[in-house]
């Protein structure tokens, strides 16, 4: 009886310490619990150079025959690796609330060179998890296309731009349509002369995204007449040169002037555009001041005397000295003649009458008494009480003997 007591207490102590065992052993040393890390993005995949991208991974963990279970942001993080380049590519990205990892170009890592990649992914449980580490199974196909810049380089020798010939460099090709800018990077200009002597060497700074072309003056002394060559390079900074293909530039050749008599006359004259327009407002002054003095007045009279078609003649007497000129001279035609109007039975113009003043004349005096005239009316006289013969007077010639 004692005995069948103590093999019950023994038995009883070694299932709570069985049991307490159990409790303390992590799920993750169960080999029912699986952990798998992978790619929700499709792949292959292919972008540009320095264009924008995302892969998408998720980490799920299934226990024996269940479902498989996305884990959260507590239960670790994932480290991603590109083939050819030393390292993780990103490091300790975490698990988002959906249960979904997103890897992008770091904004602190160099951008990925164009070629092509071998993306994998490795799944780091948080420290005392329950959780296994996990990688993928099949690497993610990723390549990055190259983008092109081709330079064009051209030498501007125009007096009436620069005194002295300027390069002007500028590039196109798939990164400028991209971006919409140049990329940076280094301008290299060399010029040499006709014995194939360096007398012109420089380095010019292209900015990032600028638009207009790099202009640089060639300051170095030229001959006359000589014959120059400018060999350009462009190189792009090393941010960018792994995923730039770079065009090839041929030289550029220029001659400078001789400075014969015929050069000199057919060169361009630079002109400010205030002095141009100076000069055309005052040739169309002198213009308008010669068809004025084309068409001279003839002179202040009421009316100017028609002069016929003939050499020109002036006006006698006229201070001013005015010349006349012909109508047919003016380009016009000649008036018509029109002849003057006069009363019936009269064929020429009566002389005009002159009209004196007489406000000096003295008024009459000593004038008859004319109280005692008679006061009866002189119509009533008839026409042969009337004298028939004129009084003669002292004025009339013809009393005068």
């Amino acid at each position: 009886m004692i005995r069948t007591r103590a093999a019950r207490g023994v038995a009883a102590i070694a299932a709570v310490v069985l049991g307490a065992a159990v409790l303390l052993v992590p799920a993750s040393a169960s080999a029912g619990v699986v952990t798998a890390i992978q790619f929700e993005t499709p792949g292959p995949v292919t972008v540009d150079f320095g264009a924008e991208w995302q892969l998408t991974l998720s980490v799920t963990s299934r226990y024996e025959e269940g479902p498989s279970l996305r884990l959260l942001p507590a239960d670790g993080s994932v480290d991603v690796y590109f083939s050819g380049i030393g390292g993780a590519f990103a490091s300790g990205l975490a698990i988002q609330p959906d249960g979904l990892v997103y890897v992008s170009q770091p904004d602190s890592s160099p951008l990925l060179p164009a070629g092509e990649y071998e993306v994998s992914a490795i799944y780091n449980p948080a420290a005392g998890g329950y959780y296994d580490t996990s990688q993928t199974a099949t690497p993610l196909k990723f390549t990055v296309t190259a983008l092109t810049v081709d330079p064009v380089v051209e030498v501007v020798n125009d007096a009436a731009v620069s005194e002295r010939p300027v390069i002007t460099a500028s590039l196109a090709g798939s990164y400028v349509t991209t971006t919409g800018g140049a990329p940076a990077g280094t301008w290299h200009f060399v010029v040499t002369d006709a014995d194939n002597q360096p007398i012109f060497d420089e380095n010019i700074a292209q900015a990032q995204g600028a638009t207009e072309p790099v202009r640089v003056e060639i300051d170095s002394k030229l001959a006359k007449g000589g014959s120059y060559a400018v060999a350009s390079s462009f190189t792009p900074v090393d941010e960018l040169a792994g995923g730039l293909t770079v065009g090839s530039i041929a030289d550029s050749v220029f001659q400078t002037p001789s400075g014969t008599f015929g050069e000199a006359i057919s060169a361009a004259i630079p002109v400010p555009l205030w002095l141009a327009i100076a000069l055309l407002v005052l040739l169309l002054g002198l213009a308008a001041a010669a068809i004025v003095v084309g068409v001279k007045p003839a002179g202040r009279k009421a009316a100017a005397p028609v002069v016929s078609a003939g050499a020109p003649q002036r006006v006698p007497g006229d201070p001013y000295n005015i010349e006349l000129v012909s109508l047919n001279d003016l380009g016009l035609p000649e008036p018509e003649t029109i002849p003057e109007l006069l009363p019936e039975g009269q064929t020429e113009r009566l002389p005009r009458s002159t009209t004196w003043l007489l406000s000096d004349v003295e008024p009459a005096t000593n004038l008859p008494d004319t109280s005692e005239a008679p006061t009866e009316r002189l119509d009533a006289i008839t026409a042969a009480e009337l004298p028939t013969e004129l009084i003669p007077t002292d004025d009339d010639e013809s009393t005068k003997p």
